[in-house]
């Protein structure tokens, strides 16, 4: 009787472990996609003029169509002008993180 309820208590464990474990990979493949600073400042200056902004979105895009991933909500990506909060013309470190946190949040 033991045996059976250990038995029972370990598959439990183990299930709700691999569960827990697929939804933190699949959260680390969604972070994995975010895209670094660095790579949209392309003048290494830490700011990210829209010029720079544009090219890299232009980039994913393509790179993503070459991929045949599909297109969906592509004109609802979020434009420079809600990421460079303080209205400047340059989105800086602080505003970049800030969107990313937001953006994680929002996913989850």
């Amino acid at each position: 009787m033991n045996s059976k309820i250990t038995i029972i208590a370990l598959i439990g464990l183990s299930l709700i472990s691999g569960t827990s474990l697929a939804a933190k990979n699949s959260g680390m493949q969604m972070n994995s996609n975010m895209p670094q600073f660095s790579q949209i400042d392309l003048d290494q200056d830490q700011a990210i003029s829209p010029t720079e902004f544009e090219q890299f979105r232009q980039q994913r895009i393509n790179e993503r169509k070459a991929e045949g991933r599909m297109m969906k909500n592509q004109n609802q990506a979020n434009k420079f002008d809600v990421i460079d909060t303080n209205k400047d013309g340059v989105i800086d470190p602080d505003e970049f993180n800030t969107h990313q946190v937001n953006n994680r949040m929002a996913k989850w």
